[in-house]
């Protein structure tokens, strides 16, 4: 721990410096990661097939809603600790906690199955997997706040990488060793384990016996950020991520990969560039709010523009020739559709391309309120979209809806704030 420590002696210069070079190293590891698991995922794919990659796909949408239900958002109340003591209580709180209400909501999911009470295609064994995987990332989770609370950003870039590097090569190891509709799945899985386990090196001295007066006393100084941000969070991830555990439900696996194919195609860019500006922008537009917002209504301007220009470029071009390099990827039978999938998607990428990496522009303006309306609205997007392609057995009408019905929303949350902008412009002359 006495890397850890060390990293609270820095004057003011050093943490400017160091907290640019953090950004920068963190981008650059997500970025490393992301391209590899894309790219390696790509031709892993279509080995393992569209059906299994739909199983894994479902695993995944688990596993990225689970943490957030289960760790009550003290993740974020880490950062926010001023003494160490304070600091070891919360994380080891948020270490078990996540560990009990994961595995909890897991134990209800598989009496549901077993009651019948819910229609859950999935697995037994892969719900159980969905709880391991879930209880690690919410331990990552902990542990990358914890280190971005002491700075030590290179940790949690590394460890991107070391868990994207591992995942691949054990999910080759897994297909070539016969586990198809698993392989995946447990490959990723080992690929976490090993990340986590490398993080655990630095942060192992940070776990203690949990002081609960302690944590209530954390809890209630902060009590306002954790209800708002663990509510907006809950419903955000949600309403990302609850399609493709619905489609599963009432679809095909076959079409459910390959949807997953093409949704993972089209969003990795969107990601990447929302990634590389998002912090940047955000840093830069709380300075203007506050000195000009002339100039934070026009820095907002380009930064939309040139999302939506990069990310429309893409779209032409994987629907142009990119498509006839897919299809030499992807050349069995059963990756019919993607074409398809692709264009009708490609409407949902447009529309919420240019409002990604300006998202946080809400908390600038004092505006949460219009991420929480969206997030309700593309729950019920999502519900909606299921209803209509099963009511009328076609998977691409349910597609068509998702695409059409979020595109509108992602347009109004973008024009009320555009429109917002303008007012504050005004009322500073």
């Amino acid at each position: 721990m006495r890397r850890i420590h060390s990293k609270l002696k820095i004057n003011t210069k050093q943490f400017r410096t160091k907290n640019f070079k953090g950004v920068l190293s963190l981008l650059a590891g997500n970025t490393i990661s992301k391209l590899i698991l894309t790219l390696g995922g790509l031709v892993l794919v279509d080995y393992y097939g569209p059906e299994n990659y739909a199983v894994y796909k479902v695993f995944l949408s688990y596993v990225t809603i689970l943490p957030v239900l289960s760790s009550l958002q003290l993740e974020n109340l880490l950062v926010l600790q001023k003494g160490s003591k304070e600091l070891k209580n919360v994380f080891s709180a948020s270490i078990t906690i996540i560990s009990f209400i994961a595995s909890g909501l897991v134990a209800v999911l598989c009496l549901f199955k077993f009651l019948g009470i819910v229609s859950i295609e999935l697995p037994y064994h892969v719900l159980i997997l969905c709880c391991v995987g879930g209880i690690l990332t919410g331990w990552n989770l902990s542990q990358n706040a914890l280190f971005t609370k002491y700075k030590i950003f290179k940790q949690i870039s590394t460890s991107f990488v070391i868990g994207a590097v591992f995942s691949l090569v054990f999910q080759t190891v897994f297909y070539f060793s016969g586990f198809l509709e698993s392989g995946m799945i447990y490959g990723w899985i080992l690929g976490l384990i090993i990340s986590f386990s490398y993080n655990a090196l630095v942060s192992k001295g940070s776990l203690r016996k949990i002081d609960i007066p302690l944590l209530k006393k954390s809890i209630h100084e902060n009590l306002n950020i954790i209800k708002y941000s663990y509510t907006s969070n809950v419903l955000n991830t949600i309403a990302n991520n609850i399609l493709p555990i619905l489609l599963f439900s009432y679809f095909t696996k076959l079409e459910v990969g390959v949807y997953g194919m093409a949704f993972t195609i089209l969003s990795t860019p969107m990601v990447l560039v929302a990634g590389s500006i998002s912090k940047v922008y955000f840093q830069k537009a709380y300075t203007l709010y506050n000195h000009d917002r002339k100039a934070l209504s026009n820095l907002t301007y380009r930064v939309c523009l040139v999302s939506f220009a990069i990310i429309l470029a893409f779209v032409l071009c994987i629907n142009s020739f990119g498509i006839y390099i897919l299809e030499m990827i992807f050349s069995g039978d059963e990756w019919v559709g993607l074409r398809n999938y692709l264009l009708i998607l490609s409407i949902w990428i447009l529309a919420r391309s240019p409002i990604n990496p300006i998202a946080s522009i809400v908390l600038v303006i004092n505006k949460n309120h219009y991420s929480l309306l969206f997030n309700v609205y593309l729950l019920v997007v999502n519900l909606i979209a299921i209803y209509i392609g099963v009511l009328n057995d076609n998977f691409e009408y349910c597609l068509y809806t998702f695409a059409i019905l979020s595109s509108i929303g992602y347009l109004a949350q973008l024009a009320a704030i555009m429109i917002d902008l303008n007012k504050l412009v005004k009322n500073e002359r």
